[in-house]
């Protein structure tokens, strides 16, 4: 029986307490508080295992933190247990449950006050309603474990934990036959979260034999739901039984004193303690052992009467030294191996909740300046256009001409130039046979920039658009033609360096803890307020971006990723055979959003499983045993191989392993 701590009334209702129901392979999470003198539950959160009871701790932790505790920190945990993990011989949880829930208690700082068994809810339950002595089967259904509870008038007649089968009913009647002559109940009772509509036809639609049941038997399906409640009500009442222990104890320290304070004696004699359903956890203490050498008197004349004693107690003395000082056994084992890979697609979701299938996404935003720096690609030709003047001839003895500002003139080797002004020309005189051309000065400009259009004197030009009447001709050479490329800034440099200012700002990642993977594919960054030193086509060695970086991050724990891996692959594995997340490698390869909440994250899984072995229970089975018997237990009841050990028997003439555990040595290396 746990002894709870007395209870200060004014600060009770504000106590809060973690309970913890335990299953198979999946757990519920509670928060327990008081609301209106009645124990209520305020949150409550399911999980699946990820690793068995290996990482229960994590599991457990992460679960925690899911849950709204408004910042107090809730220590006493209250533990609510299916039967089959229980040893129905002894009520002590079994070891393997223990030692996870010890390593739980002790990583969380949780203060344990003990478990209830979920039959013992159950039972409670039942009799709360019915008022009546107990006569029923009670069938509690587990993922691979099947109880059996046979009550008649409130006493437990029979009781049996299996491993299921395919069979439902093949297992009921495994048990049942040992019922004896007598008639079972006639009502069964089945409880879990799931799956028990088509347990509770099978029954029903099952013809049973004869001598089993006086009648066909009822069936009633107890939910999750209802055992949660009814494991409250139960740890409400034990709790107010356990402050009236608590009382009861104060007053007879002072009825001892000759007087009851506010009680009569009567009333005192009711207030007696009963049997509840918690168990202590067991709390084990190691010490060396201690031991002290006998003395031995002895005369002469009784030498021959002691002198056996002697003999017997030295080599006791002697064997002992030597067992715990200097024999010693180093045991080197291979167990068995699988290698792992594979491809899996999760759903990721952005918000605060999220299932055990789903993995859970953080989201975090910065923002920073930035700038970045380029050298400018794009060219362009500048320089001044030549100039001089030209002769204009007119030959045309019937009319004169006017050539308009911007006429053309065109030199011999294509080169093309433009009137500066308007020119007029008189006809020619003379006649016919012998005419004489009229003449004209006109400026003229070069149509483009550079150093060819430079022509010597003597270039004679033909007016674009005019007769062979009209010519021209330059007396004087034309000067002031130069070209010259320079860089400028281009389209292409432009969106080059947005592109990399961007590269950049995606390589300025946030910092987040070592388990948080960053989704780099997700990343969204944008700029903004983008300013460019220069604009397009202007001249210019460099360019220059200067804008403000918006990011947004999306990331997830790989912790969690990893305990959802190692549980869906631990399906597909033989039973004893262990993922450990150190030996497992997960990739991200794809990463693609689905809507505003909801991501699909494809990993690519590397790893390998290997064969559990529970080195302490390995030590005891290795206790002072011959080699030989050591290569049986190791190839039969551990399957292994492939091993290697160093024995040394000290001062033994024969060889055995180890009288103490704490001389075996055993190293796993795969």
């Amino acid at each position: 029986m746990i002894n709870f701590p007395s209870f200060n009334k004014k600060e009770k209702n504000k106590e809060k307490y973690i309970g913890l129901l335990l299953k198979e392979q999946k757990g519920v999470l509670m928060v327990l508080s008081e609301e209106g003198g009645k124990f209520v539950i305020q949150q409550k959160v399911n999980f699946s295992y990820s690793n068995g009871w290996e990482n229960l701790t994590e599991d457990v932790n992460e679960n925690l933190s899911i849950l709204n505790l408004e910042g107090n920190k809730v220590e006493k945990l209250i533990i609510f247990i299916y039967s089959h993990l229980v040893d129905q011989r002894t009520k002590e949880i079994q070891k393997p449950v223990l030692s996870a829930v010890k390593r739980m208690v002790l990583d969380l700082n949780l203060s344990p006050l003990g478990y209830i068994e979920v039959e013992d809810i159950v039972v409670s339950l039942l009799k709360e309603e019915e008022n009546l002595p107990l006569n029923a089967i009670l069938v509690e259904v587990d993922k691979t474990q099947l109880s059996i509870f046979v009550y008649k008038g409130d006493k437990n007649v029979l009781k049996k934990v299996i491993s299921r089968t395919d069979n439902f009913i093949d297992d009921l009647l495994t048990v049942f036959k040992e019922k004896g002559k007598e008639f079972l109940p006639s009502r069964v009772i089945l409880y879990n979260s799931e799956d028990l509509d088509q347990k509770a036809e099978a029954i029903l639609s099952y013809r049973w034999p004869q001598d089993y049941f006086i009648q066909l038997p009822k069936v009633r399906i107890i939910k999750e739901e209802e055992v949660l409640k009814a494991a409250i009500s139960v740890f409400e009442a034990q709790l107010k039984k356990e402050e009236v222990n608590q009382l009861t104890k104060k007053e007879k320290i002072e009825e001892k004193m000759g007087f009851v304070i506010g009680k009569d004696i009567k009333e005192e004699a009711s207030l007696l303690p009963k049997n509840n359903f918690f168990e202590n956890f067991s709390t084990i203490h190691f010490k060396l052992p201690s031991f002290s050498f006998p003395k031995i008197f002895f005369k002469f004349n009784s030498l021959f009467f002691s002198f056996p004693l002697v003999i017997f107690l030295l080599f006791s003395v002697g064997f002992f030294i030597n067992e715990w000082f200097f024999h010693q056994l180093i045991l080197n084992i291979y167990p068995k191996i699988k290698s792992l890979e594979k491809e899996m697609v999760f759903s990721g979701v952005v918000k605060k909740e999220s299932s055990f299938e789903q993995l859970k996404i953080a989201v975090e935003e910065q923002q920073f300046s930035l700038s970045a720096t380029k050298k400018t690609t794009g060219e362009k030709e500048i320089g001044d256009k030549a100039k001089g003047e030209v002769v204009i001839f007119n030959s045309n003895l019937a009319s004169f001409e006017i050539l308009p500002k911007g006429t053309i003139l065109i030199s011999t080797n294509g080169l093309k130039f433009v009137l500066e002004e308007e020119v007029k020309i008189a006809s020619a005189s003379g006649d016919a046979s012998n005419p004489k051309p009229s003449t004209a000065i006109g400026k003229v400009v070069a149509f483009s920039i550079g150093e060819e259009y430079n022509l010597a004197a003597g270039n004679k030009f033909s007016v674009e658009g005019k007769s062979a009447n009209i010519i021209a001709k330059n007396e004087s050479a034309f000067s002031g033609g130069t070209k010259n490329k320079v860089r400028t800034v281009s389209k292409k440099d432009l969106e080059e360096l947005k592109n990399q200012l961007l590269e950049k700002a995606k390589a300025k990642v946030i910092k987040v803890d070592k388990n948080k993977k960053i989704i780099s594919q997700l990343t969204e960054v944008e700029l903004k307020e983008e300013e460019y030193s220069k604009e397009l086509g202007e001249e210019a060695e460099e360019l220059t971006l200067n804008a403000k970086v918006y990011q947004k991050f999306y990331f997830y724990d790989e912790s969690h990723l990893k305990n959802r891996v190692i549980f869906y692959l631990q399906k597909d594995l033989p039973q004893d055979f262990r993922i450990k997340k150190e030996a497992l490698r997960v990739n991200l390869i794809n990463a693609e959003k689905k809507n505003k909440n909801e991501l699909s994250l494809r990993f690519k899984i590397n790893g390998k499983a290997s064969q559990e072995i529970l080195i302490e229970a390995l030590k005891k089975e290795l206790i002072f045993v011959s080699k030989e018997k050591m290569a049986d237990i190791l190839k039969d009841k551990y399957k292994i191989a492939r091993y290697d050990f160093k024995l040394n028997s000290g001062f033994l003439i024969f060889e055995r392993t180890p009288l103490f555990g704490k001389n075996i040595k055993i190293d796993i290396s795969y």
